[in-house]
């Protein structure tokens, strides 16, 4: 853990629960609602990843990818429309993940990409 990173490992006194909710005994129970018993706990959205993360790489394991040069090659520009589109900027570990994220929610596009890679070629 860095230093200053504002978690304190001795400060865990069980009214706080968000570092150690996967030893919790109760899995449906979720620390907000612990957290909050004020009527608007519905309407509160889940702060996203983006935000409650301590890194552009906390909770992702590194694997490794092989990409052809003129895959790679368009990264920096797949990046670029994403911020365009988004208006601020964006990680490339996070724009590569989402486009993963999209490419298995729609196995179909997968499948027509790799047939014009030879996949199911006769």
């Amino acid at each position: 853990m860095k230093s200053g990173s504002g978690d304190d490992p001795f400060a865990e006194t069980g009214t706080t629960e968000s570092s150690s909710e996967p030893q919790s005994s109760t899995p449906d129970h979720s620390p907000e609602s612990e957290v909050s018993d004020s009527d608007s706990d519905a309407e509160t959205p889940e702060i996203p990843y983006k935000f409650r993360r301590s890194s552009v790489k906390a909770d992702r394991k590194q694997r490794p990818i092989f990409l052809r040069p003129h895959i790679e090659d368009r990264e920096s520009s797949f990046v670029r429309t994403l911020e365009d589109a988004l208006g601020e900027d964006v990680y490339k570990t996070d724009a590569l993940e989402a486009a993963i994220v999209v490419a298995m929610d729609n196995p179909d596009l997968v499948a027509e990409e790799l047939r014009e890679w030879g996949y199911d070629w006769d």
